[in-house]
């Protein structure tokens, strides 16, 4: 019996777990998104000010968050992320690319990490 609640409150634990993870990666993911969003949307109306803004938040926000990511995320996807971020600012004409390639990179991980029966199986 007490080999069953070891088995018990061991499950709890682990759903707990993968569930904190699932929503700090969903929540990274959405603020990253967020900010990529304003970034473009300063470089469509010509606004250098706010778009080094939202550039400067893109780098806050992963500073805030891959410590933890990498600590239960894919290195390989992260590194590619994190390569992205540490190569702003992006030279002249080459940031709306920059930004979609962002956006791609984070939508893969975003994908890889959630839970899914492919993901799992």
């Amino acid at each position: 019996m007490k080999r069953l609640w070891f088995a018990i409150i061991f499950l709890i634990v682990t759903a707990t777990l993968c569930t904190g993870e699932q929503l700090y990666i969903e929540d990274f993911y959405r603020d990253m998104s967020s900010q990529i969003t304003a970034a473009e949307k300063a470089l469509d109306s010509g606004n250098e000010k706010e778009f080094r803004s939202a550039e400067h938040e893109l780098e806050e926000i992963w500073q805030q968050k891959n410590d933890l990511l990498y600590a239960v995320g894919e290195h390989h996807a992260l590194d590619g992320i994190a390569v992205q971020i540490r190569s702003m600012p992006y030279g002249k004409g080459e940031e709306i690319k920059e930004l979609h390639s962002l956006r791609a990179q984070l939508f893969a991980y975003y994908e890889n990490e959630k839970i899914s029966f492919p993901n799992i199986f």
